[in-house]
């Protein structure tokens, strides 16, 4: 498992070092609009995107189901939502629409719960209320969730960083930030890190933590592909994966928990 270049996506080629932040302005372009429509499908008619993005979607992340069920929301062509086993914070998603670029999810008062930005297989923004990020996947997740959970099954079990050693249960905790303890939100990165501008492996990269790197995040969030938390670098907020594969093979985490 040689190599150091910065994890996050089995596809990875990015050889920056240390924490880089870019300046072009292509990045604030980034930031400002998360479009739900990749370059060719810009030409696409707003009838075509309806289509596409339409159908069942799920939010695997426990912390916001109503009980033991998947908290799934369902996107209907004629522009209604429904939603089922989802928690407070999205229980009154009733309609949906496609407005400069994103995805509203809104109440039945047409006021916005959420605004989303991704592509067919994963949808990702923050609620409008409290700022928490949300991540909204097709039921089998998205291509990085199908990479790594294959090469679980090819090794059985997660290596720490670029170590041979499988983790346990202490290194696959997700960290748990408190505005009342912000200690508990304290990680150690295990190897050169992406920071991209979403929870999604196809969002702009921002910049890179280089391994060692003590990291303190505000949010965490789980998704098909593991756990994804939120860091402040200045003034840019940006997403670190925990899990990545290493030349397209090794499943690895790329940071713990910090005891430090």
């Amino acid at each position: 498992m040689a190599g150091s270049k910065p994890s996050d996506t089995y596809l990875e080629q990015d050889g920056m070092t240390g924490f880089l932040m870019k300046k072009a302005a292509a990045f604030g372009c980034a930031l400002s609009a998360l479009a739900v429509m990749a370059a060719p499908a810009l030409a696409q008619s707003e009838e075509e995107l309806v289509a596409a993005f339409s159908g069942d979607w799920y939010v695997f992340d426990p912390a916001f189901r109503s009980g033991g069920a998947e908290c799934k929301i369902t996107l209907d062509p004629e522009m209604a939502a429904t939603v089922s086993g989802c928690g407070a914070a999205l229980i009154g998603i009733a309609t949906w629409r496609i407005e400069d670029g994103q995805i509203m999810l809104a109440d039945g008062a047409d006021q916005v719960v959420a605004a989303l930005g991704g592509n067919q297989q994963r949808i990702t923004g923050t609620l409008v209320d409290s700022g928490q990020g949300l991540i909204v996947e097709r039921a089998e997740g998205d291509g990085a969730a199908v990479a790594i959970r294959n090469a679980l099954g090819r090794h059985r079990c997660y290596f720490i960083g670029f170590t041979r050693s499988c983790a346990g249960s202490d290194e696959m905790a997700a960290p748990q930030p408190s505005a009342e303890d912000p200690s508990l939100g304290r990680i150690e990165v295990l190897a050169n890190l992406n920071v991209r501008t979403q929870p999604r492996r196809d969002a702009a990269v921002i910049g890179v933590v280089q391994e060692g790197t003590p990291v303190a995040v505000d949010y965490c969030t789980v998704a098909s592909d593991g756990v994804w938390c939120r860091a402040v670098f200045g003034t840019q907020a940006g997403w670190l994966a925990k899990t990545a594969l290493r030349q397209n093979e090794w499943p690895i985490i790329t940071y713990r928990i910090s005891t430090e």
